[in-house]
């Protein structure tokens, strides 16, 4: 076994534990793989097209939760109160 395919089963590794992860966890270690991929390029291509769909879940998984937060942290708007601005501009009763 060379060299690229021992990293591209320890990449393999690591895409698999992104699925058991979550919240600040899963975000760092995508980060961490991000670095990995892009030191690597030639172990990527043995990556399956399995692994690369389990990346594009862990990656639909945290953008859900990034809408998610926001959806939570989204300031409720309050509105003012309406001033009855209309004037009564009738000639009537001069």
């Amino acid at each position: 076994m060379n060299e690229n395919e021992q990293l591209a089963l320890e990449i393999q590794g690591r895409i698999k534990q992104l699925e058991e992860l979550s919240g600040t966890e899963i975000k760092t270690e995508m980060d961490d793989l991000k670095v990995v991929l892009l030191k690597n390029p030639a172990a990527c291509q043995l990556l399956l097209p399995e692994d690369i769909g389990r990346m594009v879940s862990c990656i639909k998984k945290l953008m859900l939760g990034a809408k998610t937060l926001a959806e939570i942290k989204k300031p409720t708007s309050r509105k003012k109160p309406q001033i009855d601005l209309s004037a009564d501009l009738s000639l009537e009763g001069f």
